[in-house]
């Protein structure tokens, strides 16, 4: 399987970082999240849609002891930088029904960046002079490369009336980085990515199951309702979750992929030589 997996990120720490430990202290893991821009994306002829930066808020979260005491020293509005690996794992999240109150498990993913690099900048800063840094930074603020292989064949959703298509499909990724404080076992992630307008076109066209692409892109955010039938009462009822993508800026496709003019130009070759082949041979003496 292909493997590329790196995250180069630059943002301002919204919340103190937490800091959790066991009762004789040992430190276990830190948790935080960042503010990041996205630079507008590209479609699939190079032009920027929208000339707009996005506001994104990906977690970081570490389990190994030197970085967590990095963490302890950082506060919020401190501006970091950040090279880590997009993980990505099945959890257990507890939501509560609306109706009887009864606590109900439900199966998730959770999407973080485990880092392998961390530095802090400037410290302390207030919400408009992190966002004006982040502004002149936004280039290096929100960077994923990523290669991996389709799980699944793509979903493409086009509305023509709007002008507008998207096109969703999950990658397995393999990890070149060992994460010390995981399973030896757990060396594959699952990302989403997400691509819109003509890259969404090209994305539906060229992919399939099993297709192996190479992916430069920034990760959006956003909240999402979920739907949940309670365990004890059998009501239906709404919550409210995070979803975490990349949106590519680019989307190189390697091996597996389609390309009908391709295969219908070789078949014209094949014809036209296979008619060469054919032709009476004539000899001259």
């Amino acid at each position: 399987m292909a493997r590329e997996n790196i995250a180069f990120l630059h943002g301002q720490i919204m919340t103190n970082p937490k800091i959790y430990q066991t009762e004789d202290g040992i430190l276990t893991r830190a948790i935080t999240a960042i503010k990041v821009l996205r630079r507008p994306y590209i479609n699939g002829n190079g032009e920027v849609l929208g000339g707009k930066l996005y506001v994104d808020c990906p977690i970081i979260m570490t389990g190994n002891e030197d970085f967590i005491r990095k963490f302890l020293r950082m506060q919020q509005g401190d501006m970091i930088d950040i090279k880590g690996v997009l993980t990505t794992r099945e959890v257990t999240k507890s939501t509560i029904c609306k109706k009887c109150g009864h606590k109900n498990s439900v199966l998730g993913n959770s999407v973080y960046i485990t880092p392998i690099y961390v530095c802090k900048r400037e410290e302390k800063l207030d919400t408009m002079a992190g966002f004006e840094i982040l502004k002149e930074r936004n280039e290096i603020s929100n960077m994923f490369i990523l290669m991996g292989n389709l799980c699944r064949p793509p979903q493409f959703f086009a509305d023509e009336s709007f002008n507008y298509s998207t096109c969703q499909y999950q990658i397995a990724v393999n990890r070149k980085y060992h994460i010390r404080d995981m399973g030896t076992d757990e060396r594959t992630d699952y990302p989403w990515i997400k691509s819109f307008g003509q890259q969404a076109k090209q994305d539906a066209l060229r992919l399939r199951e099993g297709a192996t692409i190479y992916v430069n892109g920034g990760m959006q955010t956003r909240e999402i309702v979920r739907s949940t039938q309670c365990e004890e009462c059998g009501a239906e009822y709404t919550w409210k979750d995070t979803a975490s993508e990349i949106i590519p800026y680019s989307v190189e496709y390697l091996t597996g992929c389609n390309f009908p003019e391709r295969e219908e130009k070789d078949k014209e070759e094949d014809e036209a030589q296979n008619d060469e082949l054919e032709k009476p041979f004539l000899s001259t003496i």
